[in-house]
């Protein structure tokens, strides 16, 4: 009979959404590490004190079955696990995905715009274990995409006198799955995969930015695929498509030439990297992470307003190859890359 296998420690993974970075980050866990996961809901406001309750009695029964705890992001479902945390020696490691690190008024964005929240989100980082930024810019960096009132934006920025380790982990992304099929795509056709189903996001997201693009360019052929709002009349140029399966997405990133990340905030925006591991030319906002995504294999709109967008479509070339673009994500980005990091740091902590 062969040496009995060694138990595996257990993880415990929090969130408020299950969304795609979410699961990706439960199976790169799963490889070593048999994950619990917990559902902090907060779809109903009113229902915020119930969801504190049942998650203090769930960590109070459970939490010393944990090696660790990762919360998806800073604020109201991080702040019972760093609490418990400290009094039970159960390190949490928080995720910080773009929301914890800004404060927009402008755009009614940010959890440190909001006065209750931001204090849970401040308390969280503070008594965390380890903060893992999807990008350094959510650390600290100056916006300069529109004239805001406070320029300053990342954790330091909120956070100023903070002591707990920060350490970039950028998202990573699975090059086999997103990959070119084509080798002709449509001539001027500009893509975006987005969800702005109200003022904030449609803001927040650059659908504004895009109409006015098309407007001025109504010979190019727009699409916008997700769950989206348009609060003016759609041009007769832009497509609008619901959510599609993964499968389907693949076939519309390489049935474009251009993508379009044109966000007033963004932590590590991942259909912008699944577009151009696609072959898309990126044009992206200078926000956050989405420059270093492209470095100089896109464009950059430096600053947001209608004569630089227009300009900048009118000035477009296609000296950047389909491959050139996939191999900055890939050679950069890659989901070993997340995995390795993603793990040690769990092992270490």
């Amino acid at each position: 009979m062969g040496a009995k296998e060694k138990k595996r420690e257990k993880v415990l993974m929090t969130f408020v959404r299950y969304a795609t970075f979410a699961k990706r980050d439960v199976q790169i866990l799963e490889k070593e590490f048999d994950v619990s996961l917990y559902h902090f809901n907060t779809e109903n406001k009113y229902l915020l004190p119930w969801a504190f309750v049942k998650q203090f009695f769930y960590l109070i029964f459970n939490i010393t079955k944990f090696k660790s705890i990762v919360t998806q992001s800073s604020g109201y479902l991080s702040f019972i696990p760093v609490v418990l945390g400290k009094l039970f020696k159960v390190p949490v490691i928080i995720i910080a995905i773009g929301t914890d690190c800004a404060r927009l008024p402008e755009i009614n964005y940010g959890s440190h715009d909001k006065k209750i929240i931001a204090w849970f989100t401040r308390f969280s980082f503070k008594h965390a274990s380890l903060i893992l930024p999807v990008h350094r810019s959510l650390t600290e960096r100056r916006y300069s995409y529109i004239n805001v009132r406070y320029p300053d934006q990342g954790i330091r920025a909120f956070c100023p006198k903070i002591t707990t380790p920060i350490v970039e982990m950028v998202n990573g992304y699975d090059t086999e799955k997103w990959k070119i099929t084509r080798d002709v795509r449509k001539e001027n056709t500009f893509l975006t995969v987005t969800f702005a189903i109200d003022r904030v996001g449609y803001f927040r997201k650059g659908i504004d930015t895009i109409i006015t693009a098309a407007k001025a360019f109504p010979n190019y052929s727009f699409t916008i695929v997700g769950k989206v709002r348009l609060i003016e009349d759609c041009p007769k140029n832009v497509t609008l498509i619901d959510n599609v399966p993964q499968e389907e997405l693949l076939k519309i990133y390489n049935s474009h030439t251009y993508y379009l990340q044109l966000s007033m905030f963004e932590g590590f925006p991942n259909a912008l990297c699944e577009a151009m591991l696609c072959g898309c030319i990126p044009i992206g906002s200078d926000v956050a992470a989405i420059p270093d995504i492209i470095e100089d294999k896109g464009y950059i709109l430096s600053r947001k307003n209608d004569n630089n967008i227009v300009e900048l479509f009118g000035n477009l070339n296609k000296s950047i190859s389909p491959e050139e673009v996939r191999a900055r994500i890939n050679d950069n980005f890659p989901l070993s890359r997340r995995t390795n990091e993603f793990l040690n740091h769990v092992k270490e902590i």
